[in-house]
């Protein structure tokens, strides 16, 4: 079997790269990864490193917007697990330019690229930013989509395309939507790393909303370890849409 993992140096790919070659699971046991990761300054090569030298594992830098790339790479794949993505709230707000690029145009010509090897399953990551904002009670996955911010638009438009992808061609498709995660290897600029390191130091927490907002948190752990079920759901008769979230 073979696994595309993009984004897989990131910080949740990264959980999910290591978890799978450690065994954690067995419906992917003795599967080869190819991480695919352009190696931004949210990617880094030291979130592989406890399984850098793993024979399983080959780690390709590029652009998930490189169609000829993507074209050699996916013969003979199995499984795609698509987590490369521009993710900062605020950074969209200041220019959402690359989150377009990155989150749709990208996840466009991955699919693409998916469809034309024939690929198994194709499992899209996806946030719960999608839903916008609710006063009170939580989302279900059927939720309509109302986006907030130029990034969480952006997904939006990446998770449509993905269904579109599975309705109009067939291709076995799971979209996975998770709620703040947080955990070793995150990028300090995200909301939990930022308020406890601010804690740390003795400086106020910046707040957004009211004094009553609040949202549910996600460790990386949970998250990775629940996408090897998403794969299952996914067939050519349906595509499928699932939350994840802390019990």
């Amino acid at each position: 079997m073979r696994v595309i993992v993009t984004g897989g140096a990131g910080f949740i790919g990264s959980h999910f790269v290591r978890r799978q070659l450690s065994g954690a699971y067995p419906e992917l046991a003795d599967a080869s990864v190819v991480v695919l990761d352009k190696f931004t300054y949210a990617g880094n090569e030291a979130n592989l490193a406890p399984v850098a030298d793993h024979p399983r594992l080959t780690v390709v830098p590029g652009d998930i917007c490189d169609g000829p790339l993507l074209a050699a790479l996916m013969a003979k794949t199995d499984l795609v697990v698509h987590f490369a993505a521009e993710s900062h709230v605020d950074r969209s707000i200041a220019s959402a330019a690359e989150f377009v690029r990155t989150n749709v145009l990208g996840t466009q010509t991955l699919l693409q690229a998916a469809h034309d090897a024939g690929v198994g399953r194709f499992v899209h990551v996806s946030t719960d930013e999608v839903y916008g904002t609710i006063d009170r009670g939580a989302w279900t996955e059927d939720e309509p989509l109302l986006p907030n911010s130029p990034y969480a638009a952006s997904k939006a438009s990446s998770d449509l395309m993905a269904v579109a992808y599975h309705r109009t061609h067939g291709l076995p498709v799971c979209v996975t939507r998770c709620s703040n995660n947080y955990g070793p290897y995150q990028f300090p600029e995200k909301a939990i790393p930022r308020f406890i390191t601010r804690l740390m130091s003795g400086q106020a927490v910046p707040c957004t909303g009211t004094a009553c907002t609040y949202g549910t948190g996600c460790t990386s752990t949970t998250t990775a370890g629940a996408l090897p079920w998403s794969p299952r759901a996914a067939t050519p008769a349906r595509s499928t849409t699932s939350a994840v979230a802390p019990s």
